[in-house]
């Protein structure tokens, strides 16, 4: 059984290694404290998870990490240049009230992938995806039904790389849509019709707010086709702001996630999780 290695165990990583576990994987989380604090969410996933170090990451078993960390986080974490020969899977945003002001991104020099394969090393191949879902429809989109699949976007400098993702995702429960080099990663990336909106759910009509939120976070995303994400890829400009903001987060999205964060931070003060 095939070990995926996780950097971060967040509401985003935390679920993809939940997804992964379901759909046949073993994982090793990983994080910058002690490997006890990720007790509570070992015991959540069960027999096939394990918290390490670092160091356990540099495994010949493990072929592909999940980086899931804020990005001002990610320069110190491979400055000792250990983790060798990876698929590195990158969640990460940019946004400038959590990670500060970074030049080559603010200036549309390098995306932001391109910005975190700076740190990563060179025998480490970067693959851009779960970045552009929030953390809810991540968990309960996931289907092995093809016909209600809904669709991710990769990017990646590395064929083989965007292939071994891939299949990852795939197996995990997602369409894939390969977009090309990490150049092209800013389509998805917040403030591009690809980021968020298009994974929030059809909701019935009349209901009242306290509804909708229960109905956001049990509905999952609308079955995204190819053709669709074609549309919103070909659809993104460079018009906007450069990062995430919460002043253009769907109303909706940002309180269930501010919700969903409270409820994380209640979790981790008790020795418990919200797996």
């Amino acid at each position: 059984m095939e070990t995926i290695g996780f950097i971060g165990a967040g509401l985003i990583g935390g679920g993809i290694a939940q997804l992964a576990i379901k759909g046949g994987y073993k994982v090793l989380l990983t994080n910058s404290r002690d490997p006890k604090s990720l007790d509570p969410i070992i015991k959540e996933l069960g027999d096939n998870s394990r918290a390490g170090s670092f160091k356990d990451l540099i495994t010949d078993d493990i072929k592909i990490i999940v980086l899931s960390v804020p990005l001002k986080a990610i320069p110190k974490i491979f400055e000792t240049g250990e983790i060798k020969d990876k698929i590195i899977l990158d969640t990460s945003n940019y946004y400038t009230f959590r990670d500060g002001q970074i030049k080559e991104l603010d200036d549309r020099l390098l995306t932001t992938s391109e910005y975190v394969s700076q740190y990563i090393g060179e025998s480490n191949k970067l693959v851009k995806v779960f970045n552009n879902i929030d953390a809810i429809h991540l968990r309960i989109s996931s289907t092995n039904d093809l016909s209600r699949q809904t669709i991710l976007p990769i990017s990646s400098n590395d064929v083989d790389a965007r292939q071994l993702a891939t299949d990852f995702i795939q197996k995990i429960g997602f369409k894939v849509l390969d977009v090309g080099g990490l150049s092209n990663s800013w389509k998805f990336e917040p403030h591009t019709p690809f980021y968020l909106t298009p994974y929030i759910p059809k909701f019935p009509e009349n209901l009242d707010h306290d509804d909708l939120k229960s109905a956001f976070q049990s509905y999952p995303s609308p079955s995204l086709t190819v053709e669709d994400g074609i549309i919103l890829l070909n659809s993104a400009t460079r018009d906007g702001p450069v990062g995430g903001s919460i002043d253009t987060t769907p109303e909706l999205v940002l309180e269930v996630m501010i919700d969903w964060y409270k409820r994380a931070k209640r979790a981790k003060s008790n020795n418990s999780s919200v797996l």
